[in-house]
Parts: structure tokens; C-alpha cells; sequence
């Protein structure tokens, strides 16, 4: 069985399409599904995400343009079930360079119908505003999920990415469904209350009932380079997105039994928190383990470039020759303070001197 293919798209930037990629993802495979994220965004967070590292020497770029094989591109994520078709730095210009290919549309589409990906899901993280490479994610997808907040210039980016989504539907992808509209970032005030409700009155079911809040836990895996799910399994947020992945996992079901089609039953939701919990102690000591190195790997670096082959007595000759030249304005203020000081004391001792020679009549 061919795996089911999503694309995490808006036009918009901002809305958490990497977040909701890289989540789905490993929750997912925290279900015991196994997982493909395709990151088609330059800037590779979904990527940095997953643990890799965009400077990999071979990506979506070289998938695309240089007719590289996808077991060659493919990489294992730190997380079982989880691989990655890597974005690297030079995704940047691939949109020049597939407006000359023919057929640049339906690239990736073409690329996946000739490869046995062996897994149970394809994500794909679309990059913002509609392009070529958009275009390709869901000229391949079976489903699209939009990610939207509820505000004002979000719902305009929704109001704007429908249209080209139906586009697609007329043309390139005639099978492709809206799977879902997800409300991300979502905060708990009248406002985005209004927002929500206008959406959904639209919408109606399309959109999920899951909501995932606002939630600083997220920034700080951002900053760890990890899914919030495995960075905080038990966090606001995390425990949003689970319950996100479980009710995708159940409109897929349902699209499959319309299709006569079966699908594996997931594992229950205690093992998944159980995986997610392993895997955030692994990537704990991993995490420990890479500064360590890293640390050890810049010292280094930096001890070369600075000393070369020295002996330690000259290192210790140039690292005072360094303190000094860092530190000359201190010290010339220090040594200005020092020299006034001693003028001040040298004037009191004369004119003390001066009175005790008068007092003893020698003046």
C-alpha cells in the first residue's frame, strides 16, 4: 500500500506550518506509524527540527535538479519511525531553476510515483506564498492541511490560499482534498473567539475541533531545535498536538473505508507519551554529549588560530600581551587614577612637611 501524502500549506508565513509538520510527524510515529517529512522550505526548519543539519551534503535540490535517488537524499531522523528528505541552503534557488524544466509542476509528484518510500505517511512542509514549490507538494498530496491563526491578517492569508488550492484541483491534482484547517497559536480572548467562529460557521467540519494554544513551551523547543511534543511531551501544547494527530489519523481512516481500503490501527495514546518521553531523555544526553563535543571542537579551533605550534610558556606570553591590548583603556584609566593618587599624596606630605618644620621653628 502506496503511504498517505499530506502538505502543510498557507500562503501565509508565520502560522506554525513547520511546527504542525514536525509534530504530526513524530506523533505519528509515536503511534506506531512510520513517517516521511519532505522539507521544501530554504530556510529548513523542519529540517533543523528533526535533528539535521541543512549543510547535509545532498537535499530536495539535489532530489530535483541533479537526478539524485531518494534513498540517496533520505535521512534517519534521532527519532524511530522518523525520516527526512532534507532541506538544505541551496533549495533558495531551485524555483529559477525548475521554471526551465518542463513539466516543473508535477517534479515531485513524478519522483514519488516512482519510489517505494515503505512507510505509512508522507509529510510535507510547504514553504509560504504560492510557488513552484508549493505547487509540486500538492500536485502530489492526497490531502492539504491549512494552518491558520485567528486573526485578521491570518484569515486573509486563508481567504487567499482556498483559491489556490482549488486551482490545483481543477488541473494538476483533480483527487486532492482539503483535509482540515488547524487553528494554531491560538489565544483564549474575544477577538480570536470571533475570528474562530467566523471560520468555522464557513468551514464547518473541514476545520478540526482540536485547537493548539499559545504556548511559550514551543519557543523553547524552537530554540532546542525540537518538536514541543518530544521536548515537553506533557506540556499544553504537546498534548494539543496528540490529540490533533489522533483525529488526523481518524478523518484518514474515514477517507480509506470510502475508498475500500485498510488501515493499520494506531497504538493507544499511553505508549505514544511513553515513546515521546524516551525519546526526549535520548536527546537530552545527545544534547549533552554534541556541546560537549562541539565546545571541545571551537576550543580547539580557536587554540590553533591564535597560537599555532607555540610552546606553553609562549602561549602564556601572548595570552598577557592579549590582556593587556583588550584591556589598555582600563589600564590607562587605573594607572592615570594610580599616578594622580600619588601626586595628591606626595602634595600632602610636603605641605605637612612644611608645617611640622614650622612648628618646630626650622621655618
Amino acid at each position: 500500500m502506496r503511504p498517505y501524502i499530506v502538505a502543510i500549506f498557507n500562503q501565509k508565513g508565520g502560522i506554525s506550518k513547520t511546527t504542525t509538520s514536525t509534530n504530526l510527524a513524530v506523533c505519528l510515529a509515536a503511534f506506531g506509524k512510520s513517517v516521511v517529512v519532505i522539507d521544501l522550505d530554504s530556510q529548513g526548519d523542519s529540517t533543523k527540527s528533526l535533528g539535521i543539519d541543512p549543510k547535509t551534503k545532498q537535499g530536495i535540490y539535489d532530489l530535483f535538479t541533479n537526478g539524485a535517488a531518494v534513498e540517496d537524499v533520505m535521512v534517519d531522523t534521532m527519532f524511530e519511525g522518523v525520516r527526512v528528505l532534507p532541506s538544505t541552503y541551496s533549495l533558495a534557488g531551485i524555483e529559477i531553476k525548475l521554471s526551465e524544466m518542463q513539466n516543473s509542476q508535477r517534479t515531485l509528484s513524478n519522483i514519488l510515483s516512482h519510489t517505494a518510500l515503505d512507510c505509512d505517511y508522507v509529510v510535507i512542509d510547504c514553504p509560504p506564498a504560492l510557488g513552484i514549490l508549493p505547487i509540486n507538494a500538492l500536485a502530489s498530496a492526497h490531502g492539504v492541511i491549512i494552518p491558520v491563526t485567528a486573526t485578521p491578517y491570518a484569515n486573509d492569508g486563508l481567504l487567499r490560499t482556498l483559491p489556490s488550492i482549488k486551482y490545483v484541483q481543477e488541473g494538476l491534482n483533480k483527487n486532492l482534498l482539503l483535509q482540515g484547517v488547524l487553528f494554531t497559536i491560538n489565544d483564549k480572548n474575544k477577538t480570536t473567539r470571533k475570528i474562530n467562529e467566523l471560520i468555522r460557521s464557513r468551514l464547518g467540519g473541514t476545520v478540526y475541533r482540536t485547537e493548539i494554544p499559545r504556548d511559550t513551551t514551543v519557543i523553547e523547543a524552537a530554540t532546542a531545535r525540537l518538536p514541543v511534543c518530544v521536548f515537553a511531551p506533557k506540556s499544553p501544547a504537546a498534548q494539543a498536538h496528540l490529540d490533533f494527530t489522533e483525529e488526523f489519523i481518524g478523518r484518514h481512516v474515514a477517507i480509506a473505508a470510502k475508498n475500500n481500503e485498510a488501515v493499520t490501527p494506531h497504538s493507544p495514546r499511553d505508549e505514544a507519551i511513553g515513546r515521546l518521553t524516551r525519546w526526549r531523555m535520548g536527546c537530552a544526553e545527545s544534547a549533552v554529549a554534541t556541546d560537549d563535543a562541539r565546545l571541545r571542537q571551537k576550543t580547539d579551533q580557536l587554540d590553533r588560530m591564535l597560537y599555532g605550534d607555540r610552546t606553553r610558556m609562549e602561549r602564556w606570553h601572548l595570552e598577557v600581551v592579549h590582556f593587556f591590548i583588550e584591556n589598555r583603556l582600563l589600564l590607562a584609566a587605573f594607572l592615570m587614577v594610580v599616578l594622580l593618587g600619588g601626586l595628591t599624596l606626595l602634595g600632602v606630605g610636603i605641605e605637612g612637611a612644611r608645617r611640622l618644620a614650622g612648628l618646630l621653628g626650622f621655618v
